[in-house]
């Protein structure tokens, strides 16, 4: 058993490369195949097709950006240091994956939208839940006022800044990463701060 999921991890790891390097176009199980040096008929002994090998590199990378990201955030302290990372964070991961992020929103087969969707929904739930803990966190340091609607803040913060709104179909994402990335220190100190001067 043990032997399967590293073969399928090995796979996984030479897909993720390809899918990274020349998009899901672009990319073929031959080339696949040939990285790993296997006939390709194993590759379908673990996948079914192309798309399945996809969905499962994508997977594959969000439970390793999960594990990272609660790896980063359990090291800062406090509310505002952990904020900050949740935030910027992804950022950084998006720019390292950027073609695979670009291939999953506009070069898959219309066919594979839903799945994708479907994916993104369930992973939106989950960024959700670990944002609105750091906010609850804020609450508890007395940072933020108790009556502050931490659900909802979550979501303005997530599907406007993170890009978590899985219905919205970004065209030119690498500028609006660019944009983001440049501004993110503005918005969280907007978050943080508000904008009028205090005395």
């Amino acid at each position: 058993m043990a032997q399967i999921k590293d073969k399928q991890k090995a796979i996984i790891d030479i897909a993720t490369k390809y899918f990274c390097r020349y998009g899901y176009n672009k990319t073929s199980l031959d080339d696949i195949a040939n990285e790993a040096q296997i006939a390709k008929g194993t590759i379908y002994y673990y996948f079914n097709n192309k798309e399945e090998l996809y969905m499962s590199v994508i997977q594959e990378n969000y439970a390793h950006f999960s594990t990272m990201l609660e790896k980063q955030i359990d090291a800062m302290d406090g509310f505002e240091a952990k904020l900050r990372e949740f935030i910027h964070f992804p950022i950084r991961l998006i720019y390292e994956k950027m073609p695979l992020l670009h291939a999953s929103l506009n070069s898959i087969p219309l066919s594979f939208h839903k799945p994708i969707y479907e994916f993104r929904l369930t992973k939106r739930k989950n960024m959700l839940d670990k944002l609105i803990s750091i906010l609850e966190i804020g609450k508890q340091e007395g940072v933020l006022g108790i009556d502050l609607q931490v659900e909802r803040l979550s979501e303005i913060i997530f599907d406007w800044f993170l890009l978590g709104d899985p219905s919205i179909n970004i065209a030119d994402i690498e500028t609006l990463l660019k944009r983001i990335d440049r501004d993110h220190e503005i918005i969280i100190n907007m978050i943080l701060y508000g904008l009028l001067k205090r005395g």
